[in-house]
């Protein structure tokens, strides 16, 4: 029969060995004269488990319902954010915008993300469909307001609401991956889950390179390079514009339906040990985040290549087209790119909880990758090489690929290098920084006569700098070994035990199971 609680859950055999051989200690915080590691002083003034009653440890089916559903959301919000840049050209000549705005439009998320970043990173397990359901809402009204028929001055204001409003959802959606995973997922496939619910927003970035030049033509273009068209033209590509903002309404409605019925905030039991201890409170983990030394390092390695990539990719058509890159041409190459970056990000994710404790290496691999992609792209594009539409078409896709599946590598480090700081908000400070870069970046285009030849180089800049940062990072795997029962040289004389009587309840409960 089933214990307690157990609705709905499942254990595959794997994962009882793993919680049969749950820690018989828990790490006691208090930092003792043998123990000056900077790191120790995120940990809690005490951390230890009741000996009376160990938590139940169950992982449910409904955990999938929940990763999915929080992917869809990832799609929609990825594909309004990156909506405008594929259909540059296009929207140039619809509505007169310049570089600049476009640029703007995706600039929105940044500016968003930077100003409320702060308030939403009281999210926690509480309150996770809360949370959820109003970024839903968010995205879906933005959607709604871009479909509502005006004059090309209030479509444009409209629009900018729009993208802003969609900016805030994207808040939650980048902070909140490591916390579903914490919350729902057993120990041996916590990266994964990280994988799926963060590498699904990169996948509505493909959807928006791809469904944009798809609904809407290119203008053709002179030889000068000027806008050549009439008002039948602009009529009849505004129309394709329209169609296009109705069925991103629709979709993103949709998913908003699909939350607001079924999205629990977390399991009636927890998958993990560490699911069940209590985290700091919200102003004790922002000050201990703050003095922690080595998450400013893993942070910064983060923040840049990934802010300075995502600007980098909200404006490829603008920075291809001096080049003779159509807006087809370079939707087309977002779309593989994304796309095989979220693939492999979903793979390394998986290969990541097999072979756990090893996420610094791994990811110092893959930027190297990159480092070295983005600076044949980058060559190749202003003469030192022959360029080719197959050397283009590697040399982007073997960039975001390192880069994309990096980015759930990165946030599963933090979370175990800043445990038992509340798990949104590390991530929170993490991907704050990153819109902090991507807002610089795009915003240098608004001034005057700056061009966009220095994009790339920026770009490689960004992803390069990575690499020393990472190499002087000192990894800490504290959550881990919690739930595993591995004991790392930094805390090893401490305290905190669950008495041989539990250990042999629960036990007893698993074989129920």
């Amino acid at each position: 029969m089933p214990g307690p609680g157990w609705e709905g859950g499942d254990r595959s055999t794997d994962d009882k060995q793993m919680l049969l051989a749950q820690k018989r200690k828990v790490y006691n915080a208090v930092p003792t004269a043998s123990s000056t590691s900077e790191q120790d002083a995120v940990l809690p003034t005490a951390t230890v488990l009741p000996s009376a009653s160990p938590p139940q440890i169950i992982a449910y089916h409904r955990r999938w319902w929940v990763v999915g559903t929080f992917c869809l959301l990832g799609i929609a919000q990825g594909a309004v954010w990156n909506c405008w840049g594929p259909i540059s050209d296009s929207a140039k000549l619809v509505y007169g915008w310049t570089d600049g705005k476009i640029a703007m439009l995706a600039n929105w998320g940044c500016i968003a993300f930077f100003v409320f970043a702060p308030g939403l990173m009281y999210i926690n397990a509480d309150r996770l469909r809360l949370s959820v359901v109003l970024t839903a809402l968010l995205i879906a009204v933005g959607t709604g307001l871009r479909c509502i028929p005006a004059s090309t001055g209030i479509a444009t204001i409209l629009i900018n609401i729009g993208q802003f409003l969609n900016g805030i959802a994207g808040i939650m959606l980048m902070a909140a991956p490591p916390l579903i995973s914490s919350t729902w997922f057993p120990p041996n496939q916590r990266t994964t889950a990280t994988a799926i619910s963060s590498i699904f927003n990169y996948v509505g970035t493909s959807v928006g390179y791809l469904i944009g030049p798809l609904f809407v033509s290119q203008p053709h273009l002179t030889p000068n390079s000027t806008l050549q068209y009439n008002d039948t033209v602009v009529e009849d590509i505004s129309g394709q514009i329209m169609k296009l903002m109705y069925v991103e309404c629709g979709y993103c409605t949709a998913v908003f339906l699909a939350i607001l019925i079924y999205f629990p905030s977390k399991p009636p039991t927890p998958p993990s040990l560490s699911a069940a201890m209590n985290r700091l409170d919200f102003r004790t983990g922002v000050k201990k985040l703050f003095r922690h030394g080595q998450f400013w390092l893993v942070c910064l390695a983060y923040c840049v290549p990934g802010g300075v990539i995502g600007g980098w990719t909200a404006v490829l058509d603008v920075i291809l087209s001096p080049h003779g890159i159509s807006q087809i041409d370079a939707g087309w190459l977002g779309f593989y790119g994304n796309i095989a970056g979220c693939a492999m990000g979903l793979l390394l994710g998986r290969f990541a909880d097999y072979f756990a404790g090893h996420l610094r290496l791994i990811i110092v691999v893959m930027m190297s990758c990159a480092t070295g992609a983005l600076t044949w792209f980058t060559i190749m594009l202003y003469g030192a090489l022959p360029l080719t539409q197959v050397s283009l078409y590697i040399s982007f896709i073997l960039t975001m690929v390192s880069v994309n599946a990096s980015v759930p590598l990165f946030l599963e480090l933090v979370m175990e290098t800043t445990y038992p700081i509340e798990e949104a908000v590390s991530a929170g400070v993490m991907t704050w920084g990153n819109n902090v870069f991507a807002l610089i970046f795009l915003f240098v285009p608004l001034l005057p006569n700056v061009g966009v030849r220095w994009m790339n180089w920026a770009a490689l800049g960004g992803v390069a700098c990575s690499i020393p940062l990472l190499c002087v990072f000192r990894e800490n795997y504290r959550r881990l070994h919690l739930d595993t029962g591995a004991v790392t040289d930094t805390h090893d004389d401490n305290e905190g035990v669950i008495n041989d009587d539990s250990i042999v309840e629960e036990r007893k409960g698993y074989q129920r199971l």
